[in-house]
């Protein structure tokens, strides 16, 4: 007799979830509201240019108070075209969900240089793409300045950056590059109170497998601050100045 009760009522149970799901799935979209926005940075995992709360701030200065709106009535692509002008914003999609959800996915340009010219000054992204500089969309990335001169001076920075960038040593020592006006590089590193005479930017993958190798080797040894500057401008060579005392 129990089996009996607990059988009917597990068919009940089923019966019931079986009506909630085709009331939940077979509703028109067009006839549920919106209960929750989601915001989506897809590519945030290692540097945040685009946060959710900037997104939300966005929405609601332009009017956009999605929740409690029919779905129906949401404007997707004016969602996605007010999100798509923040400067680091590469690509946004916007669309609903079966259970009342509206998501918003963002994702993000990833800056490699900042370039500093008496003209002004832009990122360049992963990609190669040039990004105007706002306010509010500092990058803590690596920086350009000095004799900028011209689109090949800010292809071969950007191709040091990339280079820079996929070693997580040099990504973290190099801060800087500054252009003489001769076209001759000086690094500045985070860490010490020195300069690295790079030279012109060639034999670029060389000069920085023997500067590596005199950071792991020889500078734990001697230590940071004895040096004013390291040149490894010539082949085969890592010229050090000491400071004066």
């Amino acid at each position: 007799m129990l089996k009996k009760i607990l059988g009917l009522l597990a068919a009940l149970a089923m019966l019931a979830y079986l009506i909630f799901a085709i009331v939940q799935f077979s509703a028109v979209p067009g006839e549920q509201k919106c209960k929750e926005v989601v915001i989506q940075v897809m590519d945030s995992t290692d540097r945040v240019y685009v946060s959710t709360p900037e997104v939300r701030h966005l929405l609601q200065l332009n009017n956009l108070e999605l929740i409690g709106q029919r779905l129906d009535k949401i404007r997707y692509k004016r969602v996605e075209f007010v999100v798509s002008v923040m400067r680091m914003v590469r690509r946004v999609e916007c669309f609903s969900t079966n259970s009342g959800k509206v998501i918003v996915r963002v994702w993000q340009y990833s800056p490699v240089l900042r370039v500093m010219q008496e003209q002004g000054n832009f990122y360049i992204d992963a990609t190669g793409q040039r990004l105007e500089i706002s306010f509010n969309s500092a990058a803590n990335v690596l920086v350009a300045s000095g004799s900028i001169r011209d689109s090949v001076h800010i292809r071969r920075l950007y191709r040091m950056a990339l280079l820079l960038r996929q070693d997580p040593f040099w990504d973290a020592q190099i801060v800087q590059i500054y252009v003489e006006p001769n076209g001759e590089w000086i690094l500045v590193p985070r860490v010490g109170d020195y300069e690295i005479q790079f030279g012109l930017p060639n034999d670029v993958e060389d000069k920085l497998t023997r500067l590596k190798l005199f950071y792991q080797k020889a500078l734990p040894k001697v230590g940071w601050e004895k040096y004013s500057s390291i040149n490894v401008k010539y082949r085969k060579q890592i010229i050090c100045t000491k400071k004066e005392e």
